[in-house]
C-alpha cells in the first residue's frame, strides 16, 4: 500500500511539473458580442414621400426602466449606437402634432428589443409635413355603369366629398382628391357603386384608375366594367367588415351583417393576383361604470389572405375575457401590471393619454405614453422618464388607458413580437405577422 502511494504522488508531481494540470492553463478571454442598433425616424408626407423626423430621443434603460445612455438622431432621423446587450429595453421621446393641435410628446417604450433588428418609427408632426414633392388634384368623377333601380352606397379608395346618382347609369363621385409625386405616375385607385338591377337584385359594379390628370372640365370619366360575384357566406356568423389590399390599399371596405347569407365580391378584376382579404370581427361586451370611471371590453378577430372564403369565416372571441373592468387591478399605481388571467396573448401594449402642460408655454400638452411588452411586467412609466419627469411621471393625471393584448398564430415567442412592432411600418410590411391576429382590447375612461 506504501509503495502505491508513494508512486500516485510522483505521478502525480510529473503531471504538475509537465502542465499537465488544466487549472495552470489560463482560459483564452471571451470576446464579448456586438450588436449595431440602429433606429430610423421618418415622416410621411401625403403622396408617400419620406424624409428625416429628427425630433426623437432614445433612452436605454435597465430592468427597472432607470436610464442608462441617452442617444439623439442625427440629420438624417437615424439613431446608431453598439452595444453588448442582445436585448435592451428603451424608450423613445419624439415631439408630435396633429390637426390643430398644440405641440405635444409621444412616448414609446420597448422592453427586451433585439439590439440587431433594424427599428422603424413612423412620426407624426402635421406642421412640419413637406409636401412639396407633391401634386394633388380635386376634381369631381362621373363614373357610367349598367342599369340600377338604385344606387344604394358607394366606395372609394379616395377620399371624396359626396355622392349623387346622375341617372340609373351614371354616379358622380363629389371632391375626389388624389396626390402623386410630381413627374411619378398616378397610383391605382378604386371606384365601386352598389344597388339593385331592374329586377331588384343586389348587384355591384366597379373600376380601377390610374389615370387623374386635371381637365378644363373638372371632371373625369371613368367607365365600370368590374362586375361583383355572389360570394355565400356560412351560416351562423359574425357581423365583421372586409376590404381588398393591393399595394397596402385598401379597396371595396364593405359591412357585413351577421344575418348576411352572402356577399358581393369583386374576384375578378386585373389586380387580383396582387390582392388579399382583410376580415375583421369585434365583439363588444357593454360598459361597466365605477367610481374610478367607465370601461368597455372588446375582442377582435382579423384574418387577412389571398382566400376570400378562408378570410370571411372571421370570429371574435365571444366569451368576456376575465378583466377587472371597475377597479382596473391589473395596473398598480406602482407602474406593475399583470394580465396573465387572460391566457395566450404574449404581448401587451398599453397606451396612456394625459393631461399635462408644456413647460414653457403653460398650455396644455397633449401627451401619450405607449409600452411594448409580455403580458405582465413593470411599465416604463414606473422609472423616470429622463429630462421630462416634471412633465410626465407615475403622479401625473390620466385621461383614459388603452391596453391591447395580442396573440398571432404566426409568432413563435414574444421576441417575435416585440421585433415585428419595432420594425413593420406599414400592414404589407408585416403581412406575416398580420395574417390572423386575435386580440383583446380594454378602453378605460378615467374619472
Amino acid at each position: 500500500m506504501k509503495k502505491k502511494l508513494i508512486f500516485a504522488l510522483a505521478t502525480i508531481n510529473i503531471l504538475q511539473s509537465c502542465g499537465g494540470s488544466s487549472s495552470s492553463t489560463p482560459e483564452p478571454p471571451s470576446v464579448p458580442i456586438e450588436y449595431n442598433f440602429s433606429l430610423t425616424s421618418q415622416l410621411t408626407n401625403k403622396c408617400g414621400v419620406k424624409s428625416a423626423f429628427t425630433d426623437v430621443q432614445l433612452l436605454v434603460q435597465d430592468n427597472s426602466w432607470q436610464t442608462l445612455e441617452t442617444h439623439e438622431a442625427n440629420d438624417d432621423g437615424i439613431i446608431n449606437f453598439v452595444t453588448t446587450n442582445e436585448f435592451i429595453n428603451y424608450t423613445l421621446i419624439t415631439q408630435n402634432q396633429q390637426g390643430n393641435e398644440n405641440k405635444g410628446l409621444n412616448i414609446v417604450s420597448f422592453y427586451q428589443a433585439h439590439s440587431a433588428t433594424p427599428s422603424h418609427y413612423q412620426a407624426q408632426f402635421d406642421n412640419k409635413l413637406d409636401n412639396s414633392s407633391c401634386e394633388c388634384i380635386k376634381q369631381n368623377l362621373s363614373l357610367s355603369h349598367r342599369p340600377f333601380s338604385e344606387q344604394t352606397s358607394v366606395n372609394s379608395s379616395l377620399p371624396f366629398d359626396n355622392w349623387q346618382a346622375l341617372n340609373d347609369s351614371t354616379t358622380l363621385f363629389e371632391g375626389v382628391e388624389v396626390c402623386r409625386v410630381i413627374g411619378q405616375d398616378w397610383p391605382l385607385h378604386s371606384f365601386s357603386v352598389s344597388g339593385q338591377d331592374p329586377n331588384q337584385k343586389v348587384i355591384a359594379v366597379a373600376e380601377f384608375s390610374n389615370t387623374f390628370d386635371s381637365n378644363e372640365a373638372v371632371l373625369w370619366s371613368l367607365s365600370a366594367f368590374q362586375v361583383a360575384d355572389n360570394e355565400e357566406l356560412p351560416l351562423p356568423h359574425q357581423s365583421f367588415i372586409t376590404n381588398q389590399l393591393i399595394d397596402d390599399t385598401q379597396h371595396f371596405l364593405t359591412g357585413v351583417d351577421e344575418t348576411q347569407p352572402n356577399l358581393l365580391i369583386f374576384d375578378t378584376h386585373p389586380y387580383i393576383s396582387e390582392a388579399y382579404y382583410q376580415s375583421r370581427a369585434t365583439q363588444e361586451f357593454g360598459e361597466s361604470s365605477s367610481i374610478f370611471g367607465s370601461s368597455v371590453v372588446k375582442t377582435h378577430q382579423q384574418i387577412i389572405t389571398s382566400d376570400a372564403a378562408s378570410s370571411f369565416v372571421v370570429k371574435a372571441a365571444t366569451e368576456k375575457p376575465p378583466i377587472d373592468d371597475r377597479n382596473f387591478s391589473e395596473i398598480q399605481a406602482d407602474g406593475s401590471y399583470n394580465y396573465s388571467a387572460v391566457t395566450g396573448f404574449p404581448m401587451a401594449i398599453v397606451s396612456f393619454t394625459f393631461t399635462t402642460f408644456d413647460p414653457e408655454t403653460q398650455l396644455l400638452m397633449p401627451a401619450k405614453w405607449t409600452n411594448f411588452g409580455p403580458q405582465l411586467g413593470n411599465l416604463a412609466i414606473s422609472g423616470p422618464l429622463t429630462g421630462y419627469e416634471e412633465i410626465i411621471n407615475l403622479q401625473t393625471n390620466k385621461k383614459s388607458t388603452n391596453v391591447m393584448l395580442i396573440n398571432s398564430p404566426m409568432a413563435n415567442d414574444y421576441q417575435d413580437y416585440i421585433s415585428h412592432f419595432q420594425s413593420a411600418s406599414n400592414l404589407i410590411q408585416g403581412i406575416e405577422f398580420n395574417k390572423k391576429l386575435d386580440q383583446v382590447e380594454i378602453n378605460i375612461e378615467l374619472n
